[in-house]
């Protein structure tokens, strides 16, 4: 990549199976003892919400759980290090976690490795529409991976605030013949369009399971998409950028 930003980690311990909407604690930075521990490597420069409030959209991780299955696999688009992933693995058959940012990918890889996850898949693919397939550059606009985007001049990213790039590579979601699923999480910074246009078989083969996506104005093309293929779109009560598309 070119241009100057990085990140430093610090690591966050949760006992497993607790409510992690509770401060208490087992809300702390530890001394590694993963095994009755979900471990996350997170940005340290976000370790004051961290200690304060715990984990990001924690809420929502919660509120998730309804939407998983242990005989179901789940899919984490745009996993970033991996805090839906390793909240929500125990309750999911298997867990497939895609996050294509080099560094953000490693902190993924590590927290599933020092919370002793057997059930996630870590895969190291931007995910897109079929014309998007290949090498393509990612904008990275904040040291700790948030918001990295393949779009400049939207609602997440302009040239003014890109920090500097990195080349990843793009797949199609069919490509990967991931059947079996009842939730989908995609975060992926206004290319949530693309990848649904490459998730037509999956989506088909799993009957639509349910979708919770970011969009952070209102993408009328996204939303019209989804419509189309018979989803419903809820909005989330105190969550102004984050939405559920069912079919029922």
């Amino acid at each position: 990549g070119s241009g100057s930003g990085s990140c430093s980690y610090f690591i966050f311990e949760k006992a497993k199976n607790t409510n992690i909407d509770s401060k208490d604690e087992n809300n702390k930075i530890i001394t590694i003892d993963s095994n009755n521990q979900n471990v996350y490597i997170l940005p340290y420069n976000n370790l004051d919400y961290y200690k304060n409030y715990g984990l990001f959209e924690k809420g929502l991780i919660e509120w998730s759980k309804q939407f998983c299955s242990s005989d179901k696999n789940m899919l984490d688009i745009g996993a970033h290090s991996g805090t839906y992933s390793i909240s929500l693995a125990h309750l999911c058959n298997k867990v497939y976690a895609f996050e294509p940012q080099q560094m953000t990918y490693y902190s993924l890889c590590g927290s599933v490795a020092l919370s002793n996850i057997q059930n996630i898949n870590c895969i190291k693919y931007g995910l897109g529409s079929e014309n998007q397939i290949g090498i393509q550059t990612l904008n990275i606009i904040s040291d700790d991976g948030g918001g990295s985007t393949l779009h400049c001049n939207t609602s997440t990213a302009n040239n003014s605030n890109v920090l500097k790039t990195e080349t990843i590579e793009v797949k199609t979601l069919d490509r990967f013949n991931i059947t079996n699923i009842s939730f989908i999480k995609m975060d992926v910074e206004d290319n949530e369009f693309n990848v649904l246009l490459g998730s037509l078989n999956t989506l088909k083969n799993s009957n639509y399971p349910k979708i919770l996506f970011e969009s952070n104005t209102y993408n009328e093309k996204l939303f019209n998409f989804l419509k189309e293929l018979n989803y419903n779109v809820i909005t989330i009560n105190g969550v102004n950028n984050m939405f559920l598309a069912s079919t029922n």
